[in-house]
């Protein structure tokens, strides 16, 4: 066999890895390989992000300096609000209850909680003794909205509401206590995230086009030869970057599912977990050690440290990189405009409920203490960046571009953009249907890193996305 020939299997071996690991990225984002269950379904106190984004506008609507300017609004909302409902998720109809009746349409919230109750008596749906306990006191805090203060709630029911909804449920418990003082708090908070939202519309709105005009410009460059690329092209170690791909992904599966077992056995024998903060800084430590273990692989196959950082565009962070990471981000949101718009299409096709995305790390910013949340920012806003530049707009993308070199310069670049970025989003648990939602943003990513010859300016990118869009959660979840 030709020495050609073995560095073609090497890579055809490394990448066969990489599909397995995605797909058990997949499964695992997906919640896991579960036997075959009957009819029945599982019910959840649960608030979906949809919800939660919703219950704090129609609190911030509800605020003396927006009550007047948003009743047209407001008066329109009830529909939006029930149309949050979903079949296959009962218990959500927990949440909407508490929204309507703060719009202040009580018997419709009433008729969908009947509604779940009878499914539940029916055996439509499986719910243990600690729902239906949550769900008679979503149903008596609502039935009280409509003399607020009138009755006598327990303080238990309205602690296992507040557990279980977070600010929806305080909504609810101070919409039914009349405690006018908590309703205005929460209108305040709900005020700041309508203020927040429309400072970041316009700002985006400037940054998209700031990200057009950037666009243009690499395509010219590109053009004419001007952008740096990813450095002299050595097939002999292209094959490497592969392994090292792949090492990190199978990496961070192992580190991140072994403590997740772990828990489950130890709570399966009566046992108390841990919480949300040291899960949290195990997530940290599973993300810092997967990418040395992948680093290590590649020193392992003959490439020093200082090699691999060149070839995959790490360099010396300058205060450039945050220009340029500021520039990469306004790429990214004019390319989100285009990703939302197929994620919609999509959802026509497959059906308007697979738009409902969500992300572990909201579960995380509604039950985490200060400390988790600092976690959950270094997690989000500073290892995620760190690792997922290394790693696909690094290695993955410049095995591509050497990979696909045959194909030209062009070909080898749209390639390397099109997988990477594809990639990128499917092993996020957003959803199947948020695939182009995300890969615009890896797009834009991997533009700047050919633009710029380093993934310097795409960590920085990275990091002020995810910080804005973790920001918006706090706002939204915590109230």
């Amino acid at each position: 066999m030709t020495n050609a020939s073995r560095l073609r299997r090497a890579n055809l071996l490394a990448w066969l890895a990489i599909a397995v690991a995605t797909a058990l990225f997949i499964v695992e984002s997906r919640g896991g390989i579960r036997a075959p269950s009957s009819e029945k379904l599982a019910a959840h106190a649960s608030v979906s992000a949809q919800q939660a984004i919703m219950g704090s506008l129609v609190n911030g609507m509800n605020s003396p300096p927006f009550q007047t300017a948003f009743a047209q609004q407001l008066s329109t909302m009830r529909t939006q609000v029930e149309d949050l409902v979903s079949v296959d998720q009962p218990g959500s109809e927990l949440a909407t209850a508490a929204l309507l009746a703060r719009l202040g349409d009580r018997d419709r919230a009433l008729e969908l909680l009947a509604e779940l109750q009878n499914r539940i008596d029916a055996g439509d749906v499986t719910a243990d003794d600690k729902f239906r306990k949550t769900l008679n006191a979503v149903t008596e805090l609502v039935d009280a909205t409509e003399h607020p203060g009138a009755r006598a709630i327990s303080e238990e029911a309205c602690a296992d509401v507040i557990k279980a909804m977070g600010p929806t449920g305080r909504t609810l418990v101070a919409q039914a206590n009349g405690d006018q003082e908590e309703l205005d708090r929460l209108g305040a908070a709900g005020a700041v995230l309508l203020v927040v939202l429309v400072l970041a519309l316009l700002m985006g709105c400037v940054l998209a086009l700031g990200g057009i005009a950037a666009i243009v410009v690499f395509l010219v460059m590109a053009a004419l030869g001007k952008t740096a690329g990813i450095g002299a092209m050595d097939e002999l170690w292209s094959h490497v970057y592969a392994e090292m791909f792949a090492v990190w992904m199978f990496a961070y599966l192992g580190l991140a599912h072994a403590p997740r077992v772990v828990f489950e056995i130890w709570e399966g024998y009566g046992n108390e977990g841990p919480g949300v903060d040291v899960r949290l800084a195990l997530s940290v430590a599973a993300t810092i050690a997967a990418a040395a273990l992948a680093l290590w692989w590649g020193t392992r196959r003959g490439l020093s440290l200082r090699g691999i950082m060149t070839a995959v565009g790490f360099r010396r962070f300058v205060a450039m990189d945050i220009v340029w990471g500021v520039v990469c981000w306004s790429m990214g949101i004019a390319l989100l405009i285009v990703g939302v718009m197929l994620a919609v299409v999509l959802s026509k096709i497959f059906g308007d409920g697979h738009m409902r995305a969500s992300h572990p790390i909201q579960q995380m910013v509604e039950e985490s203490g200060a400390a988790g949340l600092f976690l959950t920012y270094i997690l989000a806003c500073v290892c995620a960046p760190i690792g997922e530049e290394l790693f696909f707009r690094g290695a993955l993308y410049r095995n591509l571009r050497q990979s696909f070199g045959r194909w030209g310069a062009v070909g080898s670049v749209v390639i390397a953009i099109a997988v990477s970025s594809v990639l990128f989003a499917a092993i996020h648990p957003q959803g199947l249907i948020f695939i182009p939602v995300l890969a615009s943003l890896a797009v834009a990513f991997c533009i700047m890193r050919e633009w710029r010859g380093t993934i310097n300016a795409s960590i920085v990118a990275h990091a002020i996305n995810n910080a804005v869009v973790l920001t918006l959660n706090v706002l939204m979840l915590r109230g």
